[in-house]
């Protein structure tokens, strides 16, 4: 019997892509905070405050977060 990585659940939403540059700030890159609301379909909106370069890399981290979420910057 080998060991399996449990995946997500087909209700959990597709799988995220993390990883630095990818769903954050790389890390000796200078940043600020953006405010951003989230929307996935099977949940509440959330208000997230992401560390950006850019308002654009903001939102490409939050749709590799949450790849079947709606994203729109606050401000």
């Amino acid at each position: 019997m080998s060991w399996m990585v449990p995946g997500r659940l087909p209700q959990e939403g597709p799988e995220p892509i993390l990883g630095e540059g990818v769903s954050r700030a790389h890390k000796y890159e200078r940043t600020k905070v953006f405010w951003l609301n989230v929307k996935r379909p099977t949940a509440s909106p959330m208000r997230v405050a992401i560390k950006a370069a850019t308002a654009r890399k903001a939102i490409r981290y939050c749709k590799n977060r949450w790849p079947d979420a709606t994203v729109t910057a606050i401000k």
